[in-house]
């Protein structure tokens, strides 16, 4: 095994996303653990409710004047687990040459608080099974505003 990894620990899988005690509620459980889906491999809630979705995230997010200088893109991440649930959220962010900053907390943590209320997430089905997957909405930000959403 070369040194460096050794001295990292990799998930699993690319993209995985363990379990972290800091941030993530003990009482969401993935119900198949090892098999998590990726967005694209099963039917997807979100391609189906894309419109109600980025129609709430853009009537609940609140621009402020101190976010005025804020650009770039924020990917929240989560799983959506085999009961509908949703848990342990992620956030990427990156300037609008892709490299990583950290947007001010106010926008990212009300980013963060919208998409995990959104609801009526469904499991994921693929041949008749219900599976665990994962989802990602990714904000475009422009002067403090959202200027687009997706997948």
């Amino acid at each position: 095994m070369p040194a460096f990894a050794q001295q990292q620990r990799f998930p699993e899988n690319v993209g995985d996303i363990p379990f972290d005690s800091l941030q993530d509620d003990p009482g969401f459980v993935v119900c198949h653990p090892k098999q998590v889906l990726q967005y694209y491999n099963t039917t997807s809630y979100y391609k189906d409710h894309k419109k109600e979705i980025i129609k709430y995230l853009l009537d609940n997010f609140s621009t402020q004047d101190s976010f005025q200088d804020q650009n770039g893109f924020l990917t929240i991440r989560f799983i959506i687990n085999c009961n509908g649930d949703t848990g342990r959220f992620r956030l990427l962010e990156m300037d609008s040459n892709y490299q990583p900053i950290h947007f001010k907390e106010a926008l990212s943590q009300q980013l963060l608080k919208l998409v995990k209320q959104l609801s009526g997430w469904q499991a994921a089905a693929y041949k008749e099974k219900i599976y665990d997957s994962y989802q990602y909405i990714t904000f475009r930000i422009r002067n403090g505003k959202i200027i687009s959403i997706s997948p």
